[in-house]
């Protein structure tokens, strides 16, 4: 597992710098989407829609890096299996190994969904 203290440090700033991780990320996983957007939310970290429209939370830009990756991976991954079965989590867990611990961690200090 990634040491997330190293990954807090190059959490990504802007826009344009968290757009180009997701465009890795998703040429990494061999995914498209149809658009890409960094937004203000306020009830959810992140969206997908069945059209392949992914929205991002602008609040986002203030997490840690590794939260960053595994809220990216999340939706990307969504283009692929709409639904959080075993397939979703099997996939999760070989993109991004320790993915559950990163997600432990966040979520003993935030109230939003994916």
């Amino acid at each position: 597992m990634k040491n997330t203290s190293t990954d807090n440090a190059v959490k990504l700033q802007t826009k344009e710098q968290f757009k180009a991780e997701i465009a890795r990320w998703a040429a990494d996983m061999k995914v498209k989407p149809v658009q890409i957007r960094v937004q203000r939310m306020t009830k959810k970290w992140a969206s997908c829609s069945s059209k392949g429209r992914i929205c991002f939370s602008a609040d986002l830009l203030l997490e840690s890096g590794a939260f960053q990756k595994y809220v990216i991976v999340h939706e990307l991954l969504h283009l692929q299996v709409p639904n959080h079965g075993k397939l979703f989590k099997s996939l999760m867990n070989a993109y991004l190994p320790g993915w559950e611990v990163i997600l432990a961690e966040q979520n003993g200090s935030s109230a939003r969904n994916l």
